[in-house]
């Protein structure tokens, strides 16, 4: 079959793994968010084959070769059009690369934007820069959580890129953040913005997401829990000039996607491929589903994904297959 490289953006992909905690990639099926329908013939399949990838917010995705000494075994893809950025090998567990957050601070098609990943469970970063021969790895301290019975070192997450700095651990009192160091000026600098608590800003069981878009905004995005499933979305904004987060009832005619490990994304609807003022989950669903809030109306619905006719596979290669959001470049290519 010949392999495409025109489809659908923003689509959904399933990564599908095998071994010890179904951590080994070995393929990826992607799904239009239209029709929820299997995508056909598409190159992006090819190129992910049995490679860890993480996809940014800014939609270049993070690709890594399980063969580190493979040439650019570790490089940013754009899912359209396959240009690659070379970045120095990522000497992480190849397994962790999907739960990570990755994120961009500016256009990584220009020498020296900064890039950043983020280890879900440990209190370790990464840092490079594009054109850079090496990652840079940081053990940060930003506090513990507990009492004097059992304490945790705090973690960071959720987060979000936005004016050159990464906003994250957004609560109703503050929003800490991150800038990377200069080259060569060392470790990266750590601040908070002290934010007035807003009665909107208070909720019980939820999950909660940071958004940045590219008129350089920032975005809250909360998922609300009640008895079955994360089935009430709500979106505050970051008013920085009061320091203070304050609810929304639309996203500017924009779309947000939300993924498990604390994935936020803004994209521009276009071709009326997703709805406007929209906000897409994987977060808390079924098997082959997601949930599409609407902010204007307060209605959401869920769509199933309608399953692939294929053969079945033998015992051995049964895996668990992970989704994520696959965006298009920003600005869109």
């Amino acid at each position: 079959m010949e392999m495409s490289t025109s489809f659908p953006l923003p689509c959904l992909a399933m990564v599908h793994g095998v071994g010890a905690e179904h951590q080994q990639p070995t393929a990826t099926t992607l799904f239009s968010l239209a029709g929820a329908r299997p995508l056909t013939g598409v190159a992006l399949e090819e190129e992910l084959k049995n490679k860890s990838v993480c996809p940014t917010p800014q939609g270049w995705v993070l690709v890594q070769h399980r063969d580190a000494a493979a040439a650019a075994a570790t490089y940013l893809l754009d899912p359209r059009s396959s240009q690659r950025i070379d970045l120095p090998h990522l000497a992480i567990q190849q397994g962790l690369i999907p739960y990570c957050s990755c994120l961009l601070a500016g256009d990584p098609t220009a020498p020296g934007c900064p890039v950043l990943v983020v280890e879900p469970m440990a209190t370790l970063l990464w840092c490079c820069r594009v054109g850079d021969g090496e990652w840079t790895r940081h053990d940060y301290d930003i506090g513990t959580l507990g009492d004097e019975h059992f304490v945790e070192k705090r973690v960071i997450a959720p987060i979000a890129a936005c004016r050159g700095r990464f906003y994250f651990n957004a609560v109703p009192a503050e929003t800490r953040v991150l800038e990377l160091a200069r080259p060569g000026s060392g470790a990266p600098a750590f601040s908070s913005v002290a934010t007035e608590p807003a009665e909107a800003d208070r909720f019980g069981r939820a999950r909660v997401f940071m958004v940045g878009t590219d008129d350089d905004e920032l975005y809250k995005v909360v998922l609300l829990h009640h008895g079955g499933s994360y089935d009430e979305a709500r979106v505050l904004k970051m008013d920085l000039s009061e320091r203070r987060w304050r609810p929304v009832e639309d996203l500017g005619g924009r779309a947000f996607f939300v993924a498990p490990m604390y994935f936020g994304a803004s994209c521009a609807p276009t071709g009326g491929r997703v709805r406007q003022d929209c906000i897409y989950s994987l977060v808390g669903v079924a098997r082959n589903t997601f949930r599409v809030f609407s902010l204007k109306d307060g209605t959401s619905e869920v769509r199933q994904l309608e399953e692939e006719e294929e053969e079945q596979p033998a015992p051995e290669t049964v895996g668990k297959s992970r989704p994520c959001w696959v965006l298009p470049t920003h600005p869109t290519s």
